[in-house]
């Protein structure tokens, strides 16, 4: 494992872990090798949920709206436990009904899950809005990654220098598509953001339905309310969104993953330059997957 650290001409800093020509969060636990091998080991338990998502792609909001419907009741359960970033001990405390996040790409992710012994829900948002979501997280938080202007940080975003997962955004969605294509064993419900935010009730039901689970209608409404943005925001701002985990970053541990909650913010920061360049970089990378950038944009 190599630690990279890089200021640019324009005094924007990044750093990361590299392992095996992908670079990790800084905050991947130990040296990554060691840690993505416990990672793939790890078999789970019956009824486990293993939620996928590329950063800030509506992962607290998925995760609370699941736990309410496994738990059948509305409790917001806060912050869920990340394999890449904490220790597998903390999955195995969990109590049940179990979920628990990686943001890893598909190729990391557990073997268990591969095999289609552990259900995955895996979500995915237009990277445009990702891209900008991302970009106010890290400068929100204290101790991150990346510190620097917008432009740079979406020129880091679209290369496999970026640092997240393993690799950049594109990849990740590649990698997906070619696991939904050649791995039959996968137990997974793909879920886009957009789709969730234009109709959330019949969402909520696949979710459902998905988990084998019977509810009623009422309650399932119940869950539609309790999961609105600011209901979620207004506990998340509450001692419900501390951890211990993140008060390195955050003032009590609390994340900052409740900012705007819109589809299309990306018309607000990107200019003409920036989106010409994503657009190109997307059509080049992402054209022959068959994931027309278009099909992500809501209005």
């Amino acid at each position: 494992m190599e630690l990279v650290k890089i200021v640019d001409e324009f005094g924007n800093k990044m750093h990361y872990k590299r392992y095996q020509g992908r670079t990790y969060h800084p905050d991947f636990l130990g040296n990554v090798g060691d840690h993505l091998t416990e990672i793939a080991a790890y078999q789970g338990q019956p009824g486990d949920v293993l939620l996928c998502t590329f950063p800030k792609s509506g992962t607290h909001w998925v995760f609370n709206m699941v736990q309410m419907i496994r738990a059948n009741n509305y409790d917001y359960s806060g912050t869920p436990v990340v394999m890449e970033f904490q220790p597998i001990s903390e999955v195995e405390s969990l109590t049940s009904p179990r979920m628990y996040l990686t943001h890893l790409g598909y190729h990391s992710i557990p073997m268990a899950a591969r095999q289609g012994n552990i259900k995955i829900i895996q979500v995915l948002r237009n990277p445009k809005d990702t891209a900008v979501s991302y970009y106010e997280f890290f400068n929100s938080m204290k101790n991150v990654a990346y510190e620097g202007t917008f432009d740079c940080f979406l020129k880091y975003f679209i290369s496999n220098e970026f640092v997240a997962v393993g690799s950049s955004m594109f990849t990740y969605m590649k990698e997906w598509e070619e696991a939904k294509k050649d791995n039959k064993k996968l137990n997974v419900l793909y879920l886009r953001y957009e789709d969730l935010k234009k109709n959330l009730s019949e969402n909520i039901l696949k979710i459902t339905k998905f988990l084998n689970l019977d509810r009623t209608e009422d309650f399932l409404r119940g869950v539609e309310e309790n999961v609105l943005f600011e209901r979620l925001k207004e506990k998340h701002d509450s001692n419900l969104g501390e951890t211990e985990r993140w008060k390195n970053n955050a003032e009590g541990g609390r994340l900052p993953v409740y900012r705007k909650g819109r589809i299309g913010d990306w018309k607000n920061k990107f200019t003409v330059a920036q989106n010409e360049m994503f657009d190109a970089v997307y059509k080049e990378k992402m054209e022959e997957m068959g994931l027309p950038l278009d099909e992500f944009v809501f209005e």
